[in-house]
């Protein structure tokens, strides 16, 4: 049974009456709040953070990948493909990889016109990272390192920066499209059913025109919304002052010229994608139709935006080499291309994301710091 509060009494040292008070004890019976529950024990604890962890699933889908490749592909032809490979074609994969990184640093600090400066070689380093981070950690921790980096070291805005990598993915996104309307024209095999390429038309356009809608009609300072005022004033002024910042980090796309000029080294860079992977079918002497190279490059692309496992080990393989597939490749030399291919991926990442926190000085946990700059003036 519950106590309730009572007062007790006892004598003071004047002969006053103190008087005490009798905390309420919660009754274990009644349910509430404070009532005991019966603990798991540490064992089923243990099986639920198991069960319940991603790495489970993960680990799962690559031992069932691993068990197809075992007993669908002659895995000695895929020895012999790594044995005779061209590996000299590997130094122009790098070269044209490194360009490709210096041309999306270009495009990030267009894309910073309105939000602040930043050096091109210090954006190339932070892309450098990030690029590392994604490598190494689940859940694209990558480009979250890149906001963190570019804010601590260039003081800049995290509104901003993360509004910048939405203009930009919307950029990416209308590009993307453009090469699975070219892998559909081009003779071969496509990679996926027409209603699929009229699904992604669809959806682009829309993303899109909601992101150039957002960009011009809304102001730049926070409007006085009728949705805001249940919001605590705290919240309101959070979102008062950063309101700006993420207005001015979606110039890319208000702007007809910033957008045109993006656009044509996004087009570029989507050109040095697919110039890698030609240059590494000729490394593992695959010789198919172009559509195929454009074919496995919107599949990487669409592989790295949606990771499914850590580093996308397994189902990057999968994916390629159902691609290559799709165009008459055997399945020794597609399995052998898709792993060269990501394996020396991941090693140019790795090299050059280790340079680039050396060249600029960065402490491991500098990468996901969350340093409290002071805030500029409203005025």
């Amino acid at each position: 049974m519950a106590i309730t509060y009572a007062d007790a009494v006892r004598p003071g040292r004047a002969g006053r009456v103190r008087r005490c008070v009798v905390r309420k004890q919660p009754d274990p019976e009644a349910g509430g709040r404070g009532a005991r529950r019966p603990a798991l024990g540490r064992g089923k604890r243990r099986l639920l953070r198991v069960v319940a962890s991603p790495w489970l699933f993960e680990g799962l889908l690559l031992v069932g990948l691993l068990a197809l490749a075992y007993f669908e592909i002659d895995l000695h032809q895929v020895a012999i493909a790594f044995k005779t490979a061209r590996y000299e074609f590997l130094i122009a994969v790098f070269a044209v990889y490194v360009f490709s990184r210096i041309l999306h640093a270009i495009e990030w600090r267009i894309a910073l016109t309105k939000v602040g400066r930043a050096p091109l070689l210090g954006l190339f380093g932070v892309l450098l990272i990030g690029t590392l981070v994604n490598t190494v950690v689940p859940a694209s921790a990558g480009d979250v390192a890149k906001v963190q980096i570019a804010a601590n070291r260039y003081n800049l805005p995290r509104a901003g920066l993360v509004a910048t990598r939405g203009a930009e993915a919307v950029v990416n996104a209308i590009m993307m499209l453009v090469f699975v309307a070219l892998a559909f024209a081009l003779p071969g095999a496509s990679v996926a059913p027409r209603v699929l390429l009229w699904l992604m038309v669809a959806a682009t356009i829309t993303l899109f025109l909601v992101a150039e809608a957002a960009s011009l009609l809304l102001p730049e300072q926070l409007p006085h919304w009728r949705i805001l005022r249940p919001l605590p004033e705290r919240s309101v002024a959070w979102l008062r002052f950063h309101w700006p910042r993420f207005h001015a980090g979606l110039e890319l796309i208000r702007r007809p010229r910033l957008l045109g000029v993006t656009l044509l080294l996004n087009l570029v860079g989507w050109g040095e994608d697919v110039l890698m992977i030609w240059l590494y079918a000729l490394a593992f002497h695959l010789a198919l139709p172009f559509g195929a190279y454009v074919s496995v490059a919107v599949a990487v692309a669409l592989i790295t935006t949606f990771p499914v496992t850590v580093g996308n080990i397994g189902a990057y393989e999968f994916l390629v080499t159902g691609v290559l597939a799709l165009y008459g490749a055997g399945s020794a030399s597609a399995l052998a291309y898709a792993i060269g291919t990501h394996v020396f991926g991941i090693v140019f990442n790795v090299i050059l994301g280790l340079l680039a926190v050396r060249a600029m000085r960065l402490r491991p946990r500098d990468v996901f710091q969350i340093a409290q700059s002071s805030k500029p003036s409203q005025g």
